[in-house]
C-alpha cells in the first residue's frame, strides 16, 4: 500500500529561504473547492479536507492534506489556486512546499502540483474513487446528520461508523484515521456529535450511555441499508471513544469488530491527573508547583464524587490561584457551577466491568509517548478485563514514537504538535492487516 510513501510529503528537506508569504484570510466555502481525493500514482494517494484539529473547535476551519505515507500538512492559501505548507502539521512561519492546482477549460479542478525544494516537482490528479451521501437518522429523541462514504464501484460494502473523542467533534474529524480503508473496500459514517452541526441534542449534557446510544443508533441505521454488508459492521474511535464503544457493543452484539484508538481502561478523571502531571512536567514546571495543582485536581474530583471536602478544595484552589494566576472554568471557585455535574456525569465512570462483557473482535491500540492515556498503564487495565471476560479475539498493542493522535512524536507534548510532521506509518498497516484476517475480501485495493 505504501511503497511509494518516503517519496510523499514527508522528506526532510531544506527549508525555502524565501520569504514565507502572507497567509490570506479565505472562506471555508471556497477551501472546500480543493478538498477530495488525489492520486499521485496508481497506488499512492493524498486527500485534502477541512479540518479544525489545529485552530479548535468553533473557529475557521483549514484545508489539510492527509497523504497515505501518513504525513500530514495544513495547506495556507496565498492566492487563487496557490498555497504552500510549513515542515510541520501546522506551521505557517516557513515555506517547506509550494502546491498549486490547475484547471480544465471549464474551471474545474483537476490536479495539483506539489513542489518542495530539493525535490523534482510531483503531479496528483483529482479522482472520483468515492461516493458521498449526507444522511440522517434517530437516536431517540435526538436527530443526527452525517455524511456515508463509499467506494465508488457499486457493491455490498463492510463499513465503519467513526466514534468521536471529547469536544464539539463533527462528521469529519474523524476522517484522517481511517479514510485510507475506503479504497480497500471500506465504506464510512461520519456523523456530527450532538449538538453540532446538523445535529440535534447536546453533547454538553449527554452521559457515556447516551453517546453509546447514538452509535448503536448508526449500527441499525446501516443494516437497513441495502449497500452496506450488515455482518460486517465495526466502529473506530479515539480517547473517548475507548470508553463509549464497548458500551455500544456490549447492548449491539452483532457488532462485528471495535478498533479503540488511545483508549482508556480507567476513569477519566485518573486520566485527567495523569495528563496534568506530564504536561506541566513537560513544561519545566518545578516539580512542587506540579504538585499543588495535582493535589487540587483530586481534591476537586473528591469533593465532585463525595460532595464533602469543599473547604479544603477551596484553600487549595486560593493557594495556587495565588501563585499562578486566575483559574479556569473547569476548576471552579463555587460549588455550584454547572462543570461539577459535568465532572460527575463522565469522570468516575470505570469502563472495566464493561470490558469484561465485551465479546467483539477488538483491535486496540496506544501511543508510546501519549502523556494522558498512559500506554502500559491502560492496555493493562484492558487486557485484563477482556482475559476476564473470557473475550477470544482481542489484540493490544502500543506503537512505538506515537502521541496520543498517533503522531509520530518526540516528547508526546501538546506543545509539539504542530511541529509534528506524520501518522507514526505502523498505524495504517496495523489496522489494514488487522481488519484483512477478519472482513473475506477486504484489505486489496479497489
Amino acid at each position: 500500500m505504501r511503497t511509494a510513501a518516503t517519496v510523499l510529503l514527508g522528506t526532510t528537506i531544506a527549508l525555502s529561504a524565501l520569504q514565507t508569504p502572507a497567509v490570506r484570510s479565505v472562506d471555508e466555502r471556497v477551501l472546500r473547492e480543493y478538498a477530495g481525493v488525489y492520486r499521485w500514482d496508481a497506488n499512492a494517494f493524498v486527500y485534502l479536507q477541512m479540518w479544525d484539529e489545529f485552530t479548535g473547535f468553533g473557529k475557521p476551519r483549514q484545508l489539510v492534506a492527509f497523504d497515505e505515507s501518513g504525513e500530514v500538512r495544513t495547506l495556507y492559501p496565498t492566492d487563487r489556486d496557490q498555497f504552500f505548507a510549513g515542515p510541520g502539521m501546522a506551521l505557517s512561519t516557513a515555506v517547506e512546499s509550494r502546491i498549486e492546482f490547475q484547471r480544465d477549460g471549464t474551471g474545474k479542478i483537476v490536479s495539483l502540483m506539489w513542489r518542495r525544494e530539493g525535490a523534482a516537482p510531483r503531479t496528483a490528479r483529482l479522482v472520483e474513487i468515492e461516493k458521498r451521501e449526507d444522511v440522517r437518522f434517530s437516536s431517540r429523541d435526538v436527530q443526527l446528520a452525517g455524511t456515508l462514504i463509499s467506494p465508488a464501484k457499486i457493491a455490498r460494502h463492510p463499513a465503519i461508523i467513526l466514534v468521536h473523542g471529547s469536544g464539539a467533534e463533527n462528521r469529519e474529524y474523524m476522517l484522517p484515521w481511517a479514510r485510507f480503508l475506503i479504497r480497500h473496500g471500506m465504506a464510512i459514517l461520519g456523523y456530527d456529535k450532538r449538538g453540532v452541526g446538523g445535529s440535534t441534542g447536546d453533547w454538553n449534557t449527554a452521559s457515556f450511555d447516551d453517546l453509546a446510544g447514538d452509535v448503536v443508533a448508526a449500527f441499525e441505521y446501516l443494516k437497513t441499508r441495502s449497500d452496506i454488508d450488515p455482518a460486517h459492521i465495526g466502529v473506530l474511535g479515539i480517547s473517548q471513544a475507548g470508553w463509549i464503544m464497548p458500551l455500544a457493543a456490549v447492548r449491539a452484539k452483532d457488532l462485528a469488530f471495535l478498533i479503540s484508538i488511545s483508549g482508556a481502561g480507567v476513569p477519566a478523571a485518573e486520566t485527567t491527573i495523569d495528563q496534568a502531571r506530564n504536561e506541566l512536567t513537560m513544561t519545566g514546571m518545578p516539580p512542587q508547583s506540579v504538585d499543588e495543582i495535582v493535589g487540587l485536581l483530586k481534591l476537586q474530583y473528591e469533593f465532585a464524587r463525595t460532595g464533602k471536602g469543599w473547604d479544603e478544595y477551596a484553600a487549595a484552589r486560593e493557594k495556587v490561584v495565588a501563585k499562578m494566576g486566575p483559574a479556569p472554568d473547569t476548576v471552579p471557585g463555587t460549588p455550584d457551577h454547572p462543570y461539577w455535574q459535568f465532572i460527575r456525569r463522565l469522570y468516575f465512570y470505570d469502563p472495566v466491568p464493561t470490558l469484561r462483557q465485551l465479546q467483539t473482535p477488538t483491535l486496540a491500540l496506544w501511543g508510546e509517548l501519549d502523556n494522558n492515556i498512559l500506554a502500559e498503564k491502560n492496555k493493562a487495565a484492558w487486557e485484563a478485563a477482556l482475559e476476564a471476560g473470557g473475550n477470544r479475539d482481542y489484540t493490544l498493542r502500543i506503537l512505538p514514537k506515537a502521541s496520543h493522535a498517533q503522531w509520530e512524536a518526540k516528547t508526546g507534548s501538546n506543545a509539539e504538535t504542530k511541529s509534528l510532521q506524520r501518522f507514526v506509518p505502523v498505524y495504517f498497516t496495523t489496522i489494514q492487516d488487522w481488519l484483512a484476517k477478519r472482513i473475506p475480501g477486504f484489505g486489496a485495493p479497489r
